[in-house]
């Protein structure tokens, strides 16, 4: 959405507010008259939710006077100060702003588009799906004119998804893409010669990782003072390239933090809604508390925002429904109030794991950072606990509990839902041979394949040593084949090197669906049976459980392969 769009869109948000304001004067009126005249605690009630409403609203959308003449009523109104006088003050104040409000769309209280909004917008809002490359990421190669190019690193760039140009010494910046690979052969060629063009490249923005043979310190020193700062050693692995080249070019999955915002105000919903998805996060709006449990299982938020004061049950009552549960103790809450006074006063909801309280009519750049940032955080936080350190996908415990809520989705909308059984072949003879270094080459650069080719919506992890766990919803077995098929062709494809030999690794993998078991530890057994017919079978190929399996709710997950 670019920023002219949404600028529309909390505009058109703002003035369907304000069109709405002559419904709510007859509204008060007639509160007020029903109040004064009965004198009955539900009409005082029913008055005091109309006003806190407004106050809330007007604050939202930018009429701080209109927002501070009701704050001033409903404490009027409050059982405590039961000052009749005071009320009737304050109520003739509230209705002389929105007949102001009302009558002109030019009051100095009336919100611009060049308010804070537009301050926040001022950069072309991005979304995730126009986020991604369209193309694959290009790289130029150079090396000595007589030297051969390293065919086994190019071809693994290109499994990668990356294309890569060959490139001669002479070549123009304009000529190159952002990233160039020197392949430096120090036997066959001074570091000398290569010195100058690579200056110049780096002047002109472009970003060299330098390819070595030796630890050569004065060699090294030329290319530091010619301003290179990447410098691999040969046999050079391409996930260690790829960890320095993917981020800088865009290709690696950038953070977009998941918000769940609750209100009993669709509108107010609406236009937090929009300010935050303006810039980056996504964002999910929900009405009913009942509805809490569904949306975070369907939603996974990595933050809450919930209103105060909601008719059915308060912010804090549903907050305190969600810390009755182990799962949900870590999850990140924000409260948002249009009660300034009640915004400065955070110590009472510290005990049910509140992180701030926000005010509704705060600035709105300071809101959407603080909320980006609590988000981010609590991602962080997250990762921390449930990616596997070397692999960087999803551990072992954060893959059972993802396969629970895929199964359950699946059984619960009558779809299909595939898990993949993945393991290495003969990986125990890589350790052996080759070592345990090499062994993890092996291990990352499988995972950023699984990272590149599955949808933010399936689940990646490394469910323990060489095995690894795809989940993957709305996906039939036959699909999920077709996809881990093209996978493994592409995994047999790559070549990883050590100083003495160069070498191939396959994998087999087995496929059931959730739809054919009655829970999700008979849905794991099932992919490992797949998957040790696979071995049997001769390895490096996919296997489809077959739908007669015998079902054995005894049986756990396995942890390991027989």
């Amino acid at each position: 959405m670019a920023s002219k769009d949404v600028l529309d869109k909390l505009a058109s948000l703002r003035l369907n507010f304000q069109q709405r304001l002559p419904d709510d004067y007859k509204r008060l009126i007639k509160g007020w008259d029903d109040w004064t005249k009965n004198t009955e605690e539900a009409d005082r009630l029913a008055l005091l939710r109309q006003v806190h409403t407004l106050k809330g609203n007007s604050g939202t959308f930018g009429f701080s006077e209109l927002s501070s003449r009701a704050a001033q009523f409903e404490a009027a109104l409050d059982a405590r100060q039961p000052n009749n006088e005071s009320a009737s003050v304050c109520f003739a104040a509230l209705l002389t702003e929105l007949n102001s409000v009302m009558s002109s769309g030019d009051t100095d209280d009336t919100p611009s588009i060049a308010g804070p909004s537009a301050s926040l917008l001022t950069r072309e809002a991005v979304s995730p799906s126009t986020a991604k490359p369209t193309q694959r990421p290009l790289l130029a190669y150079i090396t000595e004119p007589d030297a051969a190019p390293d065919k086994a690193l190019l071809n693994n760039l290109n499994v990668q998804g990356y294309d890569v140009t060959l490139a001669s010494l002479s070549s123009k910046s304009t000529q190159l893409p952002q990233w160039i690979l020197v392949d430096l052969a120090e036997n066959k060629g001074s570091v000398r010669r290569f010195l100058a063009p690579i200056h110049r490249w780096l002047r002109n923005g472009l970003e060299v990782i330098v390819l070595i043979d030796e630890l050569d310190f004065q060699a090294q020193l030329a290319l530091v003072r010619a301003g290179v700062e990447h410098c691999l050693m040969r046999p050079v692995s391409v996930d260690q390239l790829l960890r320095l080249v993917r981020p800088r070019l865009g290709h690696a999955p950038e953070f977009q933090g998941r918000v769940l915002i609750m209100d009993d105000q669709e509108e107010i919903m609406r236009y937090y809604q929009t300010l935050l998805e303006a810039s980056g996060l996504c964002v999910q709006i929900e009405s009913e508390p009942a509805q809490i449990f569904h949306q975070i299982e369907q939603f996974n938020p990595d933050l809450l925002l919930l209103d105060i004061n909601m008719p059915d049950a308060t912010g804090p009552e549903v907050a305190r429904v969600l810390r009755l549960h182990e799962r949900f103790e870590t999850l990140p809450i924000l409260f948002l109030t249009g009660d300034y006074e009640q915004a400065a006063q955070r110590s009472d909801l510290l005990n049910i794991g509140s992180d701030d309280l926000l005010y509704k009519g705060m600035d709105e750049t300071e809101l959407v950072m603080l909320i980006t940032a609590r988000a981010e955080r609590a991602r962080q936080l997250s990762d921390l606990v449930n990616r596997d350190a070397l692999s960087g996908l999803y551990n072992h415990g954060a893959v059972q509990r993802a396969s629970e809520q895929y199964f359950a989705r699946a059984h619960r909308e009558q779809l299909p839902g595939s898990l993949v059984l993945l393991d290495l072949d003969h990986f125990k003879a890589v350790n052996d041979t080759y070592g345990h270094d090499i062994g993890d080459q092996v291990i990352r650069t499988l995972s950023q394949l699984l990272l590149a080719r599955f949808r933010s919506t399936d689940t990646v992890g490394r469910y323990g040593g060489e095995e690894f766990v795809i989940l993957l919803p709305d996906t039939s077995t036959e699909q999920a084949k077709t996809l881990v098929d093209s996978l493994r062709a592409d995994m047999s494809a790559l070549t990883f090197t050590t100083a003495e030999v160069s070498f191939t690794v396959t994998f087999s993998a087995g496929i059931s669906d959730a739809r054919d078991y009655s829970s999700h530890l008979e849905q794991f057994k099932a992919a490992d049976e797949a998957l040790y017919h696979a071995k049997q079978g001769g390895r490096n190929q996919v296997v489809i459980s077959p739908t007669t399996a015998a079902p054995d709710p005894t049986t756990g997950a396995p942890d390991r392969l027989a």
